[in-house]
């Protein structure tokens, strides 16, 4: 039997019109309504008018994505198709802690537009931005970053893919840097800021005042953190964690790996494009990887014997 995990992937997964379709759905539109309601964010629009470089921006692509995670994970339920554990990638470890029944729906898109707006006020767009580091392992894209006080690893993705993040000037040096060490291949990303690096401390003391607002319930299944890659612990944990997470590398490799670890067989990549399932060849080999970015993929998802 597939034992599945859900996975929620982060910001450069956006794309214009993502939510067109999903919201052509009765339950998810009510659903949308209430999000964009509470949290005061015009979720509609971002999910079906809004261009890519609206979308870029980490105020519109964070709420905007955490909704499509929780649309599509409504319908795949609706299927009967229920994960064992689940994890997201950055933002979207947001829609798996709501997946997780540790937060309702409205309140956890409320936190992600107050993520958003505090991480786009504390690096303002185009001075700050990450970048992909291909063909290098990750103790060499450390090493050769060692010492800079203006780029630093941000997401530990797998043991070929790390990303780097910081300002224009130290993501230039930092390039520099990496291709003479080997890497084969250094590629800019679709995002506005550098997560994930102290950069974010502003935006992080912002954010756990508002984390700190919401009644955060023990996740009823297990959710991986990206600040550990381990499963959280409790509750009243999570606006510690989550806060530490955004400043803090995001560590996929071993979130995946704990996963692999429960017994989790099929991944189910729940939001728009392939990034994780894309991953898993490298992190869990022999794992089946789908995907269900749209309501049709989600009809026509088709688990394994």
């Amino acid at each position: 039997m597939p034992r599945i995990a859900f996975v929620y992937p982060g910001q450069g997964s956006q794309h214009a019109g993502m939510g067109a379709e999903l919201l052509d759905d009765p339950e998810v539109a009510d659903l949308c309504e209430r999000c964009a309601g509470t949290a005061n964010v015009e979720l509609r629009r971002l999910l079906t008018t809004a261009d890519d470089d609206e979308l870029k921006l980490t105020q519109n692509a964070q709420p905007a994505l955490c909704f499509v995670g929780l649309g599509l994970t409504l319908l795949l339920r609706r299927r009967g198709i229920e994960p064992i554990a689940a994890a997201g990638h950055s933002v979207g470890e947001y829609a798996a802690l709501a997946a997780s029944g540790a937060v309702g729906a409205p309140e956890v898109i409320k936190a992600v537009v107050e993520r958003g707006r505090a991480m786009a006020e504390a690096a303002p767009a185009g001075t700050t931005s990450m970048a992909a580091v291909l063909g290098l392992d990750p103790q060499a894209v450390e090493v050769a970053l060692a010492g800079m006080n203006d780029a630093w690893p941000a997401n530990y993705n797998t043991p070929t893919q790390t990303v780097i993040a910081g300002t224009a000037a130290g993501l230039e040096s930092a390039t520099k840097r990496l291709q003479a060490a080997g890497a084969r291949r250094i590629v800019p990303l679709n995002v506005s800021a550098a997560f994930h690096t102290p950069l974010m401390a502003p935006a992080a003391e912002r954010l756990r005042a508002a984390l700190d607002r919401i009644e955060w319930r023990s996740p009823r299944l297990p959710v991986m953190a990206n600040l550990t890659g381990r499963e959280h612990q409790g509750g009243d944990r999570i606006p510690h964690v989550m806060e530490m997470q955004l400043r803090s590398p995001v560590r996929w490799a071993a979130c995946v790996a704990s996963l692999v670890e429960r017994g989790c067989n099929t991944f189910v990549e729940v939001g728009p494009k392939k990034a994780l399932s894309g991953m898993m060849r490298e992190l869990a080999p022999g794992a089946a990887a789908l995907t269900a970015g749209t309501p049709t993929a989600c009809a026509e998802l088709q688990l394994p014997a």
